[in-house]
């Protein structure tokens, strides 16, 4: 029976890995190695918004970095609520879309808690990342009066991680009961939950 993977004139087929028959295998030619994954996506993008923002509210700001194509800029807690109206009303920023706004928890940390907002401009297609760190305890001014959506987002980081806003209309839990102990997506929360955390929810 013939073997199908022969070349039909007969000759011998090359070995795998290998040149001619006979003949050592050339050597691939060198590939120059590719940029590191986590280096690239920290490279720097040109980016108007962030240009626009360096301009009018400079001296908010403590520290630009970049991640997938986004700018991310650390802001003073004193500022937050100016940088934002500044980024929606803006003509060339024009970041009406609060996309989300949440917290973020570092205990090693000298300012263990953090927010993030996450800026989108629909008509431009440009995108921003804000944050402001925080002490233990320390508040930060809402952003409600910037935009109305802020009010739940705010609402779930000070029911998450205990984020306390500052001038917040209506600031109470909005996923968990007010009873409850603790703020479940800190570090130091029991991967359990606390004695007694769930009884209420679990029938008999």
């Amino acid at each position: 029976m013939t073997d199908p993977s022969e070349p039909k004139d007969g000759t011998t087929p090359p070995a795998p890995g290998g040149g001619a028959e006979g003949t050592p295998a050339e050597k691939a030619p060198a590939v120059p190695p590719a940029e590191k994954p986590a280096a690239a996506a920290a490279a720097e993008v040109p980016s108007a918004a962030l240009d626009r923002l360096k301009a009018a509210c400079g001296e908010g700001i403590e520290e630009v970095s970049f991640f997938a194509g986004v700018p991310i800029v650390r802001v003073k807690k004193a500022e937050i609520e100016r940088v934002c109206r500044f980024l929606k009303d803006d003509p060339e920023t024009d970041m009406k879309y609060l996309s989300s706004l949440c917290g973020a928890h570092y205990p090693d940390r000298p300012g263990p808690l953090e927010v993030v907002y996450h800026l989108y401009s629909i008509t431009k297609n440009h995108r921003l990342e804000l944050k402001v760190r925080l002490a233990e305890e320390e508040t930060v001014p809402t952003v409600t009066g910037v935009w109305r959506t802020a009010d739940w987002h705010e609402r779930e980081a000070f029911d998450m991680y205990g984020i306390r806003f500052e001038g917040h209309p209506n600031l109470k839990r909005i996923l968990l009961p007010e009873e409850w102990s603790g703020h479940p997506l800190r570090k130091e929360y029991p991967l359990e939950g606390n004695p007694g955390d769930h009884k209420i929810y679990r029938r008999e």
